[in-house]
């Protein structure tokens, strides 16, 4: 009988020991410094080098995965008889999807008996991870490749991932707010909450006054908005930030004893992005909003 490969991209910010764990692997997406350039490894070494250098003022940039990564990837488990769920970083923040379809129906020539379902999870990092988990879980349970396609296709819909910056500096530098409006969010220690809605955007909701109080209002949205019926499984991911992450496990896990709580450690994509001190969770809710 057929069974199927879980692939993933490295915006789904996990260990590599727990990817080993669900026997799912990634293709890269790059990250960017001036003329230096490097693939998203997954590797805390390469996390810990991009946060001293936005430390320093340096400026990064992020760019897609590859058509080539894709192919690398996929082509030995299509040649080995697999089929492959792709579990994958937001269409609407980066081109990566796009090289996945490419790829897929490059292949389809090469191997038209064989599937590659793809699965775009309207966010990433924390919400990315979480379905990845749960796609892993119902193929475990022995769920064949389009049910689970299927299944993860309904609970996207219902994931809500929300998170908070520590710094404004980050998103300045990169140009994602004014210099005005950094200043005074620095001065008055403003800090955003936000979520990625139902296409896969990142949208500005609330905004709130010091970290303490950005931490108690992600685990508020998790008190308002969690299906309490169904979910059994958070996650939570930081930038260099795990005493803040382990804190809003803390609060969640006070209201909510037996949720299972992981907290994983931001990746080079996501984190060059919302820079050190971004805090994210991402759980199973109602349905997400424009």
């Amino acid at each position: 009988m057929n069974t199927f490969c879980i692939t993933t991209d490295s915006v789904v910010d996990m260990t590599l020991e727990r990817m080993e764990e669900l026997e799912t692997t990634f293709v890269p997406l790059h990250v960017h410094f001036g003329n230096e350039d490097f693939p998203d490894d997954m590797r805390p070494e390469t996390t810990a080098y991009l946060f001293e250098q936005m430390r320093k003022g340096q400026v990064a940039t992020t760019s897609q995965a590859t058509v080539d990564s894709f192919l690398s990837l996929w082509e030995p488990m299509l040649k080995a008889g697999k089929d492959i769920l792709y579990i994958g970083f937001s269409n609407a923040l980066s081109g990566t999807m796009n090289s996945a379809l490419v790829a897929r129906t490059e292949l389809a020539e090469s191997y038209p008996e064989r599937s590659i379902f793809i699965v775009d999870t309207l966010g990433g990092s924390a919400s990315e991870s979480l379905l990845l988990e749960e796609a892993v879980e119902l193929k475990r349970n022995g769920f064949d490749i389009k049910s689970c396609f299927n299944t993860i296709e309904k609970l996207k819909l219902k994931i809500q991932y929300w998170f908070t910056l520590a710094e404004l500096t980050y998103v300045r530098r990169g140009g994602r707010v004014t210099g005005t409006a950094a200043a005074i969010g620095t001065l008055l220690d403003i800090k955003p909450i936000m979520e990625v809605n139902l296409e896969g955007k990142i949208i500005p909701r609330e905004k709130v006054k010091g970290r303490r109080a950005s931490i108690k209002r992600l685990a508020e949205l998790v008190f308002e908005k969690l299906d309490v019926l169904s979910a059994k499984l958070i996650h939570i991911t930081h930038a260099e930030c795990l005493d803040d992450a382990r804190k809003l496990a803390e609060l969640v896990k006070d209201r909510f004893p037996k949720l299972i709580v992981r907290i994983y450690p931001m990746g080079a994509v996501i984190g060059a992005h919302g820079g050190p001190g971004a805090l994210s969770i991402a759980f199973a809710g109602g349905q997400r909003k424009i």
